[in-house]
């Protein structure tokens, strides 16, 4: 997935709302599910933690 400005977009609203901690659990599971699919970095929840996401959107793979 490209990392377009909606992408971005989308995915700090989806961040912003698991902060909040208004979530059903239900609720919880889709907007991480989403975030699976929108984050380029597979250890983004590290930068979800630390408050940080803008720095999973500069994860670059390593190709081999």
């Amino acid at each position: 997935m490209q990392n377009t400005q909606e992408t971005k977009a989308e995915a700090h609203d989806l961040i912003d709302s698991l902060r909040s901690g208004d979530n059903s659990d239900t609720k919880i599971t889709e907007i991480v599910e989403r975030l699976d699919v929108l984050m380029p970095d597979p250890n983004y929840w590290e930068y979800v933690i630390d408050l940080n996401p803008p720095r999973a959107f500069a994860y670059k793979p390593i190709q081999l």
